[in-house]
Order: structure tokens, then sequence, then C-alpha cells
């Protein structure tokens, strides 16, 4: 398998690049298969023929077995960890189309750090299409000379809107496999509100339990694979990313009706947090009076259509692939 420093956290352990063979186009999907699998699903409703695969750099057959597969799409900048530059370098030596989809991690690293965005600037040229969630992000990639344009994945999955429970329940995003996910995510807003509302169950996802292991009201799960159940247990989400792009909770929780408790979002029918007291006051808004979230709902379901962004994907792939 191809190895590469995972990008979509600051870990720095090698992962794997996974591989998706469509038709005549490989697509790479990094770090794990789970957006994979997704994107897999939706193409594969196009009749797609599409296989999953892992490959390595010390693989010198590889290159024959990708000979008549033109196009690599990264989900992940390449640019920002050095095994990813081997691998867009050499796959660009093979004349290979290279698309990148931009995720969160990627841009503040482009952002905030000297290194990568000089790194970013000189490799930039290896890369045909670069494409992105939300215009905040096209606008920092522009800073550092990446021309993005907004797509958005064949990733979501949208659910009907379901009735409140009648529990006082909360779920929260907060990823806590290293420290410094566990702050770039606000953890500490997230246990003193815990702390001050011992009443309230709080259900802490992407996350080990580690921080929060007196606290009887507070269930981590380290990953759900059934997002959809949780969701019909709560009255609200909160994720509260530093710096981010748009992401899969916010959507995904807007589309069951439920409250979106969010910061670093400019994303409607969002209650936007900027400071604790931001945060503590949409809590107790939502827990005087809960109401389903039927306007975000509607957005949601009209904007976000898997059925469109996998269409839009499959003509970029097919572009890329003529020229």
């Amino acid at each position: 398998m191809i190895l590469i420093i995972k990008t979509n956290y600051s870990y720095s352990y090698k992962t794997q690049i996974k591989l998706l063979f469509i038709n005549f186009i490989l697509v790479a999907i990094l770090p794990s298969n789970f957006f994979a699998k997704k994107i897999v699903k939706e193409l594969r409703k196009k009749n797609e023929d599409v296989i999953l695969i892992t490959t390595s750099l010390r693989d010198f057959r590889f290159k024959k077995k990708i000979k008549s597969h033109n196009v690599i799409h990264f989900i992940g900048s390449p640019t920002v960890t050095i095994i990813g530059i081997l691998a867009l370098t050499r796959f660009k030596v093979w004349h290979k189309k290279i698309i990148v989809s931009w995720i969160g991690f990627d841009v503040r690293r482009v952002k905030h750090n000297i290194f990568w965005r000089l790194t970013t600037k000189i490799f930039k040229n290896l890369i045909d299409v670069n494409i992105t969630e939300d215009e905040e992000a096209v606008n920092n990639l522009r800073k550092a000379n990446v021309i993005a344009e907004i797509k958005q994945p064949p990733i979501y999955s949208i659910y009907n809107i379901h009735d409140l429970p009648k529990e006082k329940k909360i779920a929260v995003y907060l990823p806590d496999k290293l420290k410094k996910d566990f702050d770039s995510y606000q953890g500490n807003l997230i246990k003193k509100l815990i702390e001050e509302f011992p009443h309230v169950d709080f259900i802490i996802t992407r996350n080990s339990g580690r921080y929060f292991s007196n606290r009887k009201n507070v269930e981590c799960i380290k990953w759900a694979e059934n997002m959809e159940d949780i969701y019909k247990q709560v009255l609200a989400v909160i994720r509260l990313p530093i710096e981010d792009t748009t992401g899969v909770t916010i959507i995904e929780t807007l589309s069951m009706g439920r409250t979106m408790i969010a910061s670093a979002t400019t994303f409607p029918y969002c209650k936007i947090v900027k400071n604790y007291e931001d945060l503590k006051l949409h809590l107790k808004e939502v827990l005087k009076n809960p109401t389903l979230n039927t306007k975000g709902s509607e957005y949601v379901h009209k904007i976000y259509d898997n059925d469109k962004f996998t269409n839009e994907l499959i003509t970029i792939y097919n572009n890329l692939s003529k020229s």
C-alpha cells in the first residue's frame, strides 16, 4: 500500500491511500476508507464499475497496474505531507491527471504553516483540478496561489425529519485521539458546559472518554456506524472547531431537523458560537423550548443531493481523462 502521513488530522503516523478504479479513472481516497465507501456507494448507483484496492510505493508493478487509468483523485491534499508529495510527483511523472479535494486540515496547514504553504506553492502546478466545500476555504487557498472551486463530495447521509425526543439529551462531536484534536474542537468549553448542566445527558462522538471519566451524564463513543440513531435521541448537536470547512455533521444534523450549535461556520440555520456565553445561551434556548429545525431540514434536503454531486464528480473525471 502507499503510505502517507495522515492528512485530515495532524497525526505523525503513516496510513493508507485507498484507490478506487472507476472505469478508466483512478481515484485515490485518503486517509481511510470511510468516505471511500460512501463515494463507491454513490458511484455504483450510476452503474459505474468501482473496485477498491490498496497499493505500495515499493510496488514496482503498480505503474503497470494503473496503465489504463489516467485520473487520480486525492481526498485531502498531498502537498501538505512529505509522503503525499512523493506520491503526487510519481503519479505526475506517469502523466496522470490529478484532482484534489481540500479538507479542513489541509486548508489550516496552508493557512498557518509557512513550510506547507511553500510546498503547496511549489507543487500546486502538478494538480489539474482543486475542489473544496465552502467559500472560506476557497479564499484561504487563494492566499497560497491555489485556485479552487466549490464542489461537494457525494458523502452525505441525508435523513428524514424526525420528531424530537422527550429526554434532555445533546450530542457533541469532539475528537480526542490527540490532545491537539481535543483542543482544536474546544474541548475545555464542552467540559465546562457539561459541568454546568448536570441534569442534561450528553453523547460525545469520536471520543475515548478520557476527559470525562467521572461524569455520569456523559456517554462517549469512539466510532458510531449509525449516526442516524444518535441524532434521533437528541435535541441538538454541538460542534465547535476553532477553524474548519463545513462538516458532514452539520449537514446530517440539519437534515433530521435538529438544532445545530456550531462555531467556525456561516452555514445557514445554525446557532453560531463565538464564545462560551454563546454556547451556554444556545443550549438554554434548546432546553427551554425544544423546536424542530424544519427550515434547516428543508434547506439541506433541497441543496444536498448526492446524486447531483456524483454526476458533477463523474463529469470532472471524464473531462480530465479526455484532456
